[in-house]
């Protein structure tokens, strides 16, 4: 056998390939690796948003309650939590959990199996060089899209999910039963709803991939920093705070028109808000948003992080 020992090769863009000859090469990586193939990326997208929404579920159910409280109801976070938890126990507050799952299964799956064939697309017809930074606006034009086509296929769990959680029974089935009986098959899909949501998903998701892949670029090409789980939650805090932002008045708008209490015209709804109870409540549920978006956004990408990689 020979004694020639072979130098390691070191993959382009690995951390390896930026370690002083000598020095032993710091435990972690540079770069992310290359996107699995589509069906990876679906299942990763699938499987990270299941996770957040099982561990953010009542954060979700107690800022819907404050969108749709009546008049001498809690207006707060904590006084809405412990409200349902005193009058309807801790089950209350996952209200729609299955839904809730069956949405993110399908919308998530979707949007993140989308998300960078749109991108790459518009990057292409946009002349954007392979080696440059994407571009902010094609980052939220891409997120946008990808999260539109998502709400749409994924609308009748996303109804049924809100119905549950505003107090409906008879459970995902029983909402969508009677979904089903108030249009018909067509209007699971072509719900008054469905105009507004997809508007909301477009602005949330513009600004949380958007907001997620530049902070998480800004950090490992401008800063060098090592992409590390603390990037990845400091891209998704800054991911979360961007998306509560842009999306709380169209949130509600949404989950009102949802829930039967507005028409099928959005911007009608918000005036209505605002008239009956000032421009400020339309921001009535931010910090719930935030408080809801921000874990959420957290435990989503991380493990989104972690399951393209177990895929890859």
């Amino acid at each position: 056998m020979s004694n020639v020992q072979r130098k390691p090769v070191a993959r382009k863009g690995s951390h390896a390939d930026e370690v002083a000859p000598g020095k032993k090469a710091v435990k972690g990586y540079a770069v992310a690796p290359p996107p699995p193939p589509l069906g990876r990326r679906m299942l990763a997208g699938a499987l990270g948003s299941c996770t957040a929404e099982a561990g953010t579920m009542w954060l979700d159910t107690v800022k819907v309650r404050l969108q749709l409280a009546p008049p001498g109801a809690p207006t707060s976070l904590v006084g809405m939590l412990l409200f349902v938890a005193r009058t309807e126990g801790i089950g209350g507050l996952f209200g729609g959990l299955t839904p809730a799952l069956l949405r993110q299964a399908s919308y998530q799956s979707i949007k993140m199996g989308t998300f960078d064939p749109i991108k790459a697309a518009i990057a292409k017809a946009a002349r954007v060089p392979s080696n440059e930074a994407m571009p902010f606006w094609i980052l939220a034009l891409a997120g946008g899209l990808a999260g539109a086509i998502g709400t749409v296929i994924a609308t009748p769990t996303e109804i049924a999910k809100v119905r549950l959680q505003a107090g409906a029974s008879g459970g995902v089935f029983g909402a969508l039963s009677t979904l089903h009986a108030e249009g018909g098959i067509i209007g699971l899909w072509l719900h008054p709803s469905i105009v507004p949501n997809v508007q909301r998903s477009f602005v949330v998701n513009a600004a949380e991939l958007a907001a997620y892949e530049w902070t998480k670029a800004l950090l490992t090409r401008t800063l060098r920093w090592r992409e590390s789980t603390a990037v990845h939650v400091l891209a998704a805090v800054v991911s979360g705070l961007c998306a509560a932002l842009a999306s709380t008045p169209v949130d509600m708008a949404k989950t009102r028109m949802m829930n039967g209490d507005c028409g099928a015209n959005m911007l009608r709804c918000l005036a209505d808000v605002a008239a009956t109870s000032g421009v400020l409540a339309l921001y009535a549920s931010l910090f719930a948003t935030w408080m809801r978006l921000a874990p959420w956004n957290v435990i989503n990408f991380v493990s989104l992080e972690r399951y393209k990689r177990l895929l890859a």
